[in-house]
């Protein structure tokens, strides 16, 4: 599991504040500006700064000395996006949910407004193994995992969504109306986690978290299942487990909200 301390360089935390601090200006900055921003020495900024001149991750105007990132710092970016391997990334983390819960886990994401499973981990279940197939496709509305990747979307983006398609009935629990579905959606952003209370197949209940980016986007969404009979046994620790591997998974894809 992820947590063994090494010691820090500082020289390399404080590049990167500077070009992390640039970004979120959003515009040309001067030297002493940053010095102030940071509370670092403009001496000490400027030889930072020298050395990201030199990469060419910044570049200075020449009329004004103001400084400014260059386009190197998105095509790096670009490149990461293009190739960025989550399924193995967190592949891990689905191993450690159920290692410590004994119970079933699966690696979410979405495409066109449906869930997909990507990874599994079987848990003791013969039934939940079946529900769980790699590839398998599911709503979004009626799984813990599809509730927070809907967070992404704005109530106007919802509604329009739905407007145009109907909710299908899985179980007595299925969510089947846009303001029902609207109201579990601002629990879920609340408490940091979704729950499927047999909504999607009976016997059934899942809680899922969510799995942010650099930039705060849900990307995936990690999720423990188990029989109905188990849920008030293990709901208290399932919930911690699965807040505490999403919120490290998220840390290893950048965010740190």
């Amino acid at each position: 599991m992820p947590g063994t301390s090494v010691k820090k360089n500082q020289s390399i935390a404080k590049a990167f504040k500077i070009i992390e601090l640039m970004s979120d200006l959003r515009r040309q900055v001067r030297l002493q500006e940053l010095s102030e921003y940071l509370r670092i020495p403009p001496s000490t900024v400027l030889r930072y700064l020298s050395s990201l001149l030199d990469l060419g991750y910044i570049s200075q105007e020449k009329d004004t000395g103001r400084y400014f990132l260059t386009l190197k710092i998105a095509n790096i970016g670009s490149k990461v996006k293009a190739y960025f391997p989550y399924r193995e990334v967190l592949k891990p983390y689905l191993s450690w949910i159920s290692t410590e819960l004994d119970e079933a886990s699966s690696l979410c994401v979405e495409e066109d407004m449906n869930v997909i499973y990507i990874e599994t981990k079987e848990g003791p279940s013969l039934m939940l193994q079946a529900l769980q197939r790699i590839g398998r496709i599911a709503p979004m509305y009626n799984t813990g995992t599809g509730k927070n990747l809907l967070l992404n979307y704005s109530r106007e983006e919802i509604n329009q969504y739905f407007s145009e398609r109907k909710f299908v009935q899985f179980t007595e629990n299925t969510i089947t109306t846009t303001e029902e579905l609207l109201k579990e959606l601002e629990k879920v952003r609340t408490q940091g986690y979704a729950f499927d209370n047999e909504e999607c197949e009976i016997g059934v209940c899942c809680i899922a978290g969510p799995v942010r980016d650099f930039s705060g986007k849900i990307v995936a969404s990690l999720s423990v299942s188990m029989p109905t009979q188990r849920i008030q046994l293990k709901r208290d620790r399932a919930i911690a487990t699965i807040q505490k591997y999403c919120s490290e998974a998220s840390r290893v894809l950048g965010w740190r909200g």
